[in-house]
């Protein structure tokens, strides 16, 4: 539910009445009534209603401050088009132009701190304050008008408006002339008239105001507490009066790009389990492959563990029984490491140790200059090599290279 209040002009403080309606989420009215703001219907999204003879709206080329400094340049900005003091104004920054000025609107300072400062009192959180001009439809063309018979006010633009000075059925507000003469030639199509709802204009047809340059048109009935309020209207509560931001409200927010990476890890963590499956599936089949292939080699009856390690040490086994050396034996790796080793001065090896499979070489670590490339080297040679740090008997530190068969790219 929305909770819109119209303060009237003559509002002073908690204990002036002021007008207030509940609406629902289609602007339809569910309850309406005057009191003071105490009295209120609570609602989890008040909006102020800031009347036309309250605000003063003019378009201005914008100073070259950057936008964090302009509201303490705006109300000298807007000094002369006002008659009281810039530090009484509160000035508000409007969408640009297309001659790339700005609308400016102007508004009591202490007027709506008071405003603020009572909602809060009675706990109503007000985060929304919005011009009454910017609430009435506007045509295309033209501008629209909002009449009670007496007074009113009117919107030229997207962000630009007035309240209108008296007038009467015969006699037109002398502000709606003074404005068609400062806009001509660009004159508005024409001017659509919105009497207000529930007051005596209601009841009669369009005004015989002759002598205006464009045409007047009846519109439908008035009445703020239908009007719908988009989202992206104008907000009042700006700079130092702009309400604190809510967890809510940034969630909102961030809503957008929160789901877009959901959506993100959402894919990514598919492809992963997909990628994970398909190589899972792919080892599988190769194990089997291999585990058939070895017990068509080998016989049925022998247990299969490890069949690439099983395979190697049967083919092994078998040159040996063949008499034939296997490259895992001490002298076929000694030859095979022998060249790669061959680049290390003369000393250089202090120690070496044979394992099944396995040279193990200590190596003076001053006479290595530079070990990536030595471990390159032996790869190059089809050989698989790592280091490691270790001390001698002495303490003294030496590096370890660890050499078995494989490691050619």
């Amino acid at each position: 539910m929305k909770l819109k209040i119209y303060f009237p002009a003559d509002w002073h403080n908690a204990d002036s009445p002021c007008h207030w309606a509940l609406c629902d989420e289609a602007d339809a009215v569910t309850q309406a009534g005057t009191g003071t703001l105490v009295t209120l219907p609570k609602s989890v999204a008040p909006v102020a209603i800031i009347p036309a003879s309250r605000l003063s709206c003019v378009t201005v080329p914008m100073p070259p401050q950057a936008r964090k400094r302009w509201e303490s340049a705006l109300p000298y900005v807007a000094e002369e088009y006002t008659i009281t003091d810039p530090a009484e104004n509160h000035v508000v920054p409007g969408a640009i132009q297309k001659d790339g000025k700005r609308a400016l609107f102007i508004v009591d300072k202490q007027w709506l701190q008071d405003i603020v400062a009572a909602c809060h009192k009675v706990g109503i959180a007000l985060r929304h304050a919005i011009p009454e001009i910017l609430l009435v439809d506007l045509p295309s063309s033209g501008w629209s008008m909002v009449w009670d018979g007496h007074h009113g006010f009117i919107r030229t633009g997207l962000f630009s408006g007035m309240a209108l000075d008296r007038g009467n059925s015969e006699t037109p507000p002398q502000s709606l002339v003074l404005s068609l003469n400062a806009a001509h030639p660009a004159l508005p199509a024409h001017i659509q008239l919105h009497p207000v709802a529930n007051s005596d204009r209601s009841h009669h047809g369009v005004p015989s105001w002759n002598g205006l340059p464009v045409a007047l048109e009846p519109g439908k009935a008035w009445d703020w507490r239908t009007a719908p309020i988009p989202d992206n209207l104008l907000n009042l509560l700006w700079g130092a009066l702009a309400p604190k931001a809510r967890v809510g409200e940034w969630l909102q927010k961030l809503r957008p790009l929160a789901l877009l990476l959901l959506a993100v890890l959402a894919i990514e963590t598919i492809g992963a389990n997909l990628q994970w499956a398909l190589l899972s599936h792919e080892k599988r089949d190769i194990t089997q492959t291999m585990e058939h292939t070895f017990r068509q080699a080998f016989g049925s009856d022998i247990t299969v563990v490890n069949p690439a390690l099983q395979m190697q040490r049967k083919i092994a086994e078998m040159r040996h029984n063949a008499g034939v050396p296997d490259e895992s034996d001490f002298l076929p790796l000694l030859d095979q490491a022998a060249g790669p080793l061959s680049v290390l001065p003369t000393g250089s090896i202090t120690a070496m140790h044979y394992e099944p499979g396995t040279l193990i070489i200590d190596v003076n670590p001053e006479n290595v200059a530079d070990l990536k490339a030595l471990l390159q080297k032996f790869k190059d040679a089809g050989l698989d090599a790592r280091s490691s740090e270790t001390h001698n008997p002495t303490g003294a530190a030496e590096i370890r290279l660890t050499i078995q068969p494989g490691g050619r790219s």
